[in-house]
């Protein structure tokens, strides 16, 4: 198994069924909200999908969730800027994809900052990043697996 998560690699986020909270239908069609990528250590959960054997469906908590895709070179394109009080930029947070494999999925990784984030505020910048980088990812190539609701 590998420790290093490559650019081209495809990962796997599981989107709780839930039409208003996770994800909506706006004036330009479906998009995740960044609740969808929250997470109280703030280090969302991805599962690889080589390591899954590219199966969208290990990745499901159950059979109603939907599946979304990232690309790991998309994600660790992501900026984020840490300002200090007045509004100045001190840093940019370096966003990262690692292999945090558990004895129950070897393909559990999670993205997080580099350093960790000083404020709730930050994380939540994030979230919205990951989210528009979905939505983009599903207007392209459509959900990995359609949360129940949206399934025809």
């Amino acid at each position: 198994m590998s420790d290093v998560v490559t650019d081209d690699e495809l990962l796997y986020r599981c989107i709780f069924c839930g039409l208003g909270k996770y994800y909506r239908i706006g004036e330009s069609g479906l998009e995740l909200s960044s609740q969808a990528f929250t997470d109280r250590n703030q280090a969302p959960s991805v599962d690889r999908a080589n390591l899954c054997s590219y199966d969208p469906q290990h990745t499901q908590k159950n059979p109603d969730d939907g599946v979304v895709s990232l690309i790991t070179g998309e994600v660790r394109v992501i900026n984020v800027p840490q300002n200090d009080e007045k509004g100045k930029p001190l840093f940019d947070y370096k966003i990262d994809v690692y292999p945090r494999p558990t004895d129950d999925n070897p393909s559990h990784a999670q993205i997080e900052p580099s350093p960790k984030y000083q404020n709730k505020t930050t994380f939540k910048k994030v979230a919205e990043k990951l989210a528009r980088l979905a939505t983009e990812r599903i207007k392209k190539k459509d959900w990995e697996i359609r949360p129940q609701e949206l399934r025809t």
